[in-house]
């Protein structure tokens, strides 16, 4: 049996580093991703969905900004609203290094690679963030304003048992927004997704591509996701299908995961069927996670008597304050038998002004230590 590799995975927004410093350089993109890699870090995923849009200008997407006049994006300038943590300063520093003749995310990619950091990009396959602003918000796609045949319902509808339960005490915006999120039973759909994920993969120098599900939980309308299961798997193997011509081509592996929601039966609620897909081959390794909360222990081991045994589980830490949680939940998910931790929104403090724990990163990932820790 192939033993199942161990990873700490750092999950990096697709705006967080782009934020700050301005106009940015390719010294600041590199200062951001050195203190993080510099830890206990194996694997660094880096988002590239800047709302519906990209941290990139592509083919197949647009780069986040692009729907803008010349005058608006001038207008961004202005030191009102070109402000630290602003989506305003994304949009400009993003734009500026591409002037300067650099793709923004590629310049994360690699210098992750250099510092011996594992390296995917992470794709949210439905993205609604202020999908309640159309058609003014800039995190809005050209393809979604374009096309409201395709989505599940709009913005308010009423929301199922099961999603409101996955997304738990959030606030009240995410749960109206989540109807207004594509239908994955339109081929159309499906096509436009696979034909951006297949841009990212031949694009970029990745060791994997990973789909996160959890970040919007919505795929089919309401009370026909079952039915749709086949569907969603079939998608799924025309992904991997996609990632094998280009690990092919380039004669190394492109692993492909997923994130993933907290129990078996809620993926299946959804439509989504993860467990057949690592049986089946098509996926790698699962991340199991809660949608930005950590109110109670994942269940590692419900995961494990389901998955084949040489299958990775890693559990994802949403943001928390405290040092003290961070280990408690480490622990846990040790104690449990992850083969990983997966850190989602650690530097969501920078926001607020104060620096991530990055110290912490030399502690929650070494097992032995957590574990020796819990039982002194």
């Amino acid at each position: 049996m192939q033993k199942r590799k161990t990873r700490v995975i750092y999950n990096c927004d697709a705006d967080n580093m782009f934020i700050y410093d301005y106009p940015m350089t390719v010294d600041n993109v590199n200062r951001y991703v050195d203190e993080v890699v510099g830890k206990d870090i194996t694997t660094f995923f880096m988002c590239c969905n800047y709302g519906m849009d990209m941290n990139f200008r592509g083919k197949t997407t647009q780069l986040i900004g692009d729907r803008l006049t010349a005058e608006q994006v001038e207008a961004l300038k202005d030191p009102a609203v070109n402000k630290p943590a602003s989506f305003q300063r994304g949009i400009l520093n993003l734009r500026h290094l591409i002037q300067q003749g650099h793709d923004p995310l590629e310049l994360v990619i690699s210098r992750a690679r250099e510092k011996g950091c594992e390296t995917f990009v992470t794709f949210r396959l439905n993205e609604v963030h202020c999908v309640d602003e159309e058609p003014d918000s800039v995190l809005l796609s050209k393809f979604w304003l374009e096309h409201s045949e395709w989505r599940i319902g709009k913005v308010g509808d009423p929301l199922p048992d099961l999603h409101k339960t996955i997304l738990g005490l959030v606030h009240p915006i995410v749960a109206s927004w989540l109807p207004a999120g594509l239908d994955f039973a339109v081929p159309q759909v499906r096509d436009f997704v696979l034909a951006q994920l297949t841009e990212v993969c031949e694009r970029y120098p990745l060791d994997g591509l990973d789909l996160d599900f959890q970040r919007f939980p919505i795929y089919f309308r309401f009370g026909q996701e079952t039915s749709n299961l086949p569907i969603m798997t079939e998608f799924v193997r025309s992904i991997r299908s996609m990632t094998n011509r280009v690990a092919d081509r380039r004669g190394r592996p492109l692993l492909l995961s997923s994130r993933i929601m907290e129990t078996p039966e809620q993926n299946l609620g959804l439509g989504l069927d993860p467990v057949s897909w690592v049986r089946e081959g098509l996926i790698d390794f699962v991340t199991v996670s809660h949608y930005l909360r950590n109110t109670h222990p994942l269940p590692i081991g419900d995961f494990r008597r389901l998955l084949p045994s040489d299958a990775p589980i890693y559990g994802s830490i949403e943001f928390e304050r405290e040092p003290e949680r961070y280990r408690e939940i480490a622990r846990q998910l040790w104690k449990d038998g992850a083969d990983g931790i997966m850190l989602f929104n650690f530097f969501c403090s920078r926001e607020g002004g104060s620096d991530p724990m990055f110290w912490l990163l030399d502690e929650i990932g070494q097992r032995g230590r957590m574990i020796d820790d819990s039982s002194t």
